[in-house]
């Protein structure tokens, strides 16, 4: 089977994060089919291993699933292969598929997939399977002739609001920012694509609405594609974004909720020149009502360990000053980047088997290689992927020729490990 074969025979089996069971089975059954011994533990990480192994590749096997998904109908266009209305899981399925073809074929290799990466890393923060090998290639990158060295560290915040509510009779509508095309919270949050939270937040702010209800965004790590709200007006109006609910007596919040979240600075916060990539950013990821409690979720990042604790502190203060809790779960470490050993290896093996100039660089999203490095500190990391574009939403697409010419470099790199 082609890497294609595989990816597509991925795509059949449901892996969306929190439900991998049955992707989980099939790596096994599919490793040991092809002689390849395995490992499991108790966060659900997978590693095969074959005697001769000088590098382990590592991919996570669970996906983000958006629209449709996880029933993915494929279809190429013009060279890149989409999923209709749906996330495709080139993140990370292509790695995934990859790593199969390369076992069917029996290469001296050892291949660890881990779990939940996509809701905070999991698999590789419970990481305790037996790595052996002295190097590691991670597939998880998503652009043909860069090797990623370093990733942005972490943290997961989520807020808490108690809501006071008054009985009034006013004129209601339900409001609604949609269609909005959504994106990675990290390598797409310097691309200007708009928040459907923060848009609705801002039309809300200028009509002066009191809001009954509110619910937005999708996953913490996606850009919010769409929100909606109950409100309430004064005044009647007309406007395309409202639909009227009529004159209703209604719980309004008291609450200054929509000014806490319009003035809130979702976004790029720092940018590192020499770097040429976002420095530190959070996303503004979810907000939900109760009748008695708003929720907010948020995913910050940097590249700088002292940064990403003073936009946790800050974002912290930020809430509390409008009354909320704030709890702060999944912190991880920046991975500082590295240049020489392995990455030099990777370099020239990449150059020979794909006959380009390659560059070096670190990306501003999670890779799991940085908390890998926590347990296994002497291991030599380094990245590699093909070009997927806007993962983490339904316009989520790979290039063919990339995942190609990507496999020749990972087959490359095997070969001259065997020589030395």
């Amino acid at each position: 089977m082609t890497v294609i074969d595989h990816f597509k025979a991925i795509c059949a089996i449901p892996h969306c994060s929190g439900d991998t069971a049955q992707m989980l089975a099939y790596l096994g059954e599919k490793a040991e089919a092809y002689g390849y011994a395995t490992h499991t533990d108790s966060a659900g990480n997978l590693l095969c291993t074959h005697p001769d192994a000088r590098v382990t590749l590592q991919a996570h096997y669970d996906m983000v699933c958006i629209g449709r998904a996880p029933a993915l109908a494929l279809y190429e266009e013009a060279g890149w292969l989409h999923a209709k209305e749906s996330t495709l899981g080139a993140d990370n399925g292509m790695g995934m598929a990859m790593m199969l073809a390369l076992m069917e074929a029996g290469r001296a290799v050892d291949c660890l997939f881990t779990s939940d990466e996509e809701t905070g890393l999991v698999g590789a923060r419970g990481l305790a399977v037996p790595l052996k090998t002295q190097v590691l290639l991670n597939l998880d990158s998503e652009e043909f002739g860069e090797i990623t060295v370093g990733c942005a560290g972490g943290v997961d915040l989520n807020v808490t609001l108690p809501l006071t509510r008054t009985s009034r009779e006013l004129y209601c509508y339900e409001a609604a920012a949609e269609g909005y095309p959504g994106g990675h919270s990290g390598v797409d949050i310097d691309k200007h694509l708009p928040n459907a939270i923060k848009e609705l937040a801002a039309k809300l702010y200028a009509m002066d609405a009191f809001v009954v209800s509110i619910e937005g965004g999708e996953r913490r790590n996606a850009l919010p594609k769409r929100a909606v709200a109950t409100v309430a007006l004064e005044n009647e109006a007309d406007d395309a974004m409202l639909r009227p609910l009529g004159i209703q007596r209604c719980e309004v919040i008291e609450n200054p909720l929509v000014a806490m979240l319009h003035a809130f600075a979702h976004g790029v916060r720092d940018y590192d020149a020499g770097l040429g990539i976002v420095r530190t950013s959070i996303n503004l990821a979810e907000v939900k009502t109760t009748e008695t409690t708003l929720t907010v979720k948020l995913s910050a990042r940097s590249m700088i360990e002292a940064d990403l604790r003073r936009i946790e502190s800050e974002t912290t203060a930020y809430f509390r000053a409008f009354g909320a809790s704030v709890q702060s779960e999944g912190f991880y470490a920046p991975w500082e980047p590295e240049q020489a050993g392995f990455v030099e290896e990777v370099r020239a093996a990449y150059e020979a088997a794909s006959g380009e100039t390659v560059s070096i660089g670190a990306i501003h999203a999670g890779l799991e290689c940085g908390i890998i490095k926590k347990h296994f500190p002497q291991m030599q990391m380094a990245s590699i992927g093909p070009t997927i574009t806007h993962p983490h939403s339904t316009r989520e697409r790979v290039d063919l020729e990339s995942v190609e010419k990507v496999f020749e470099v990972v087959k490359r790199v095997l070969e001259e490990s065997a020589e030395r």
